[in-house]
């Protein structure tokens, strides 16, 4: 890359940084999603039977394994399924919910 485009691509990625995600916006967006999947993961952890890699293999409530196939699981989910999820099997709160995700359960509330 010639200096002028490799210095420009530089600032731009600075500018992104510093204004989009590193401003407290950002940052309590990302705790948020962090939290609702932590407590997803957590409950299929200590549920495994909800998982559907369950039914073809018997594994312990709490074990690795569990918690293998729980982050396997909701990693694969998309956004709004993850949502719709953490709060009807966990109780999540609608207000803990990342903003901007629109879920059916907004609207049902």
């Amino acid at each position: 890359m010639v200096p002028d485009v490799a210095e420009a691509l530089a600032e731009f990625r600075r500018f992104n940084y510093d204004t989009i995600y590193h401003r407290p916006a950002s940052r309590a967006q990302a705790a948020s999603v962090v939290d609702m999947l932590r407590a997803l993961i957590d409950h299929y952890v200590e549920n495994p039977w909800l998982l559907p890699s369950h039914v073809d293999s018997e594994f312990a409530a709490g074990s690795q394994t569990a918690a293998n196939e729980a982050v396997t699981y909701v990693g694969g989910m998309t956004d709004r399924f993850a949502c719709e999820q953490a709060v009807r099997l966990v109780g999540y709160p609608l207000d803990k919910l990342p903003q901007g995700i629109d879920t059916l359960l907004r609207a049902e509330s």
